[in-house]
Parts: structure tokens; sequence; C-alpha cells
């Protein structure tokens, strides 16, 4: 995985812009070279092959941009790096529970250790 890879939503986001723009760029001078104007000149009709090869592997290329980073929001999804939530509503719900869970385990610890002691006077007394 990249390291160098934004965990951020802006750079995220920014990125994916990006790499959206390129593509529906590549997209647009492919159609507008795929136009037929008339002109039957070989030089013409082979400048044109030539630039719809070069929008065509730019094309392909910025979608296997894409794919790469699709890839690595799943991998940075998997393993818990991406942090694009924040401080959100399900990590504060989180961290009531652990806090709820922390306080009722106090309680049995407390109720658990007085427990024996009581049981031990009885036993003592009897």
């Amino acid at each position: 995985m990249d390291a160098s890879l934004p965990r951020n939503t802006p750079a995220l986001m920014g990125r994916i812009d990006k790499l959206y723009s390129e593509v529906i760029k590549h997209y647009e001078a492919l159609v507008g070279l795929a136009a037929i104007d008339n002109q039957t000149d070989r030089n013409t009709t082979a400048l044109a092959q030539y630039q719809m090869q070069v929008e065509t592997s730019a094309l392909i290329r910025t979608i296997e941009d894409a794919q790469t980073l699709i890839r690595q929001l799943q991998e940075m999804w998997l393993f818990g790096q991406l942090d694009t939530l924040g401080d959100g509503e399900a990590k504060q719900r989180s961290d009531e529970s652990a806090k709820a869970l922390a306080g009722m385990l106090q309680r049995l610890v407390e109720q658990g250790t007085a427990a024996p002691t009581r049981a031990a006077n009885d036993v003592v007394m009897s």
C-alpha cells in the first residue's frame, strides 16, 4: 500500500475529482477526434489516428489510476487506516459504550471483592 496516499477526506475527494476530470477530458478529446470532417487526406487521417491512440492510452492510464485508488481505499478501509470520519457520531457512540462497559466491569470487580470478604466473615463467625 502506498504510504504517501493522503488519508483525509479533502485530499481523497480532490484526487477523485482530478481523476474524474481527466477521464472526461480524454473522452471528449476522443469524441472530437472521431468526428468526420470530410477530409480524406492521408496525412490528416494518420495524424487523427495517432492522436486517437495517444488519447486512448491516456484514458486507459487514467482509469487504471482510478482502479488503483479504489484498491488502496479498500485496503485502507479493511485495515482501519481510512480516517475520513474523524470524530463522528459512530465514534462517539463507541466511546460511550466503552465507558458504560468499563463502569459495569468496575462494579463487578467491586462486588466480587466484597462478596468473598462477607463469606469469609460468615465462616469465621460460625
